[in-house]
């Protein structure tokens, strides 16, 4: 015989992460209206950001921000369409943490586990740096990720339609 909840979880489940998704493609859009920019090198100039980089060995980028100021930091050993995939990571952790993103630090490898948060921060960089772009008619994957500028493995986080 099968327990039975008052809740569905996981339908619940399903309508946080919708909301999410929601959200997330509403903060994009509000960002890119207000500095009439996708560009996260333009965006984080705009909105007083500092970008430095230092040649770390595991981190791709990281985010401080000492005395009100907040400075990403970006792997200096990264392509540069890689810094903008890392930039506009760092700016979706600043724009959708509840603490302003302190505290977070992309390392380039990966776990079998992704966080919630970084879910998030990657989701936020490819809708950034995918915005008002779709998928032409027979194009594959690969080229729209080329040509939006993010990795292949980063397009399972957008939102088509």
């Amino acid at each position: 015989m099968g327990h039975t909840t008052f809740f569905d979880t996981g339908s619940m489940d399903k309508q946080v992460c919708l909301m999410k998704k929601e959200y997330i493609n509403q903060s994009v859009q509000h960002l890119v209206s207000e500095h009439e920019t996708n560009d996260p090198y333009r965006l984080a100039r705009q909105m007083g950001i500092e970008v430095d980089e230092y040649p770390f060995r595991r981190i791709r980028g990281m985010m401080l921000n000492i005395a009100g100021q907040v400075t990403v930091i970006l792997n200096a050993n990264l392509a540069g369409w890689l810094k903008r995939v890392v930039l506009a990571h760092e700016l979706g952790h600043l724009i959708l943490s509840p603490n302003g993103g302190k505290g977070y630090f992309w390392i380039s490898e990966h776990t079998f586990m992704e966080s919630k948060v970084e879910y998030e921060a990657h989701r936020f960089a490819v809708e950034l740096l995918a915005w008002g772009e779709v998928p032409e008619e027979d194009e594959g994957v690969e080229q729209f990720a080329a040509r939006v500028g993010v990795p292949v493995e980063m397009v399972r986080y957008r939102v088509f339609g």
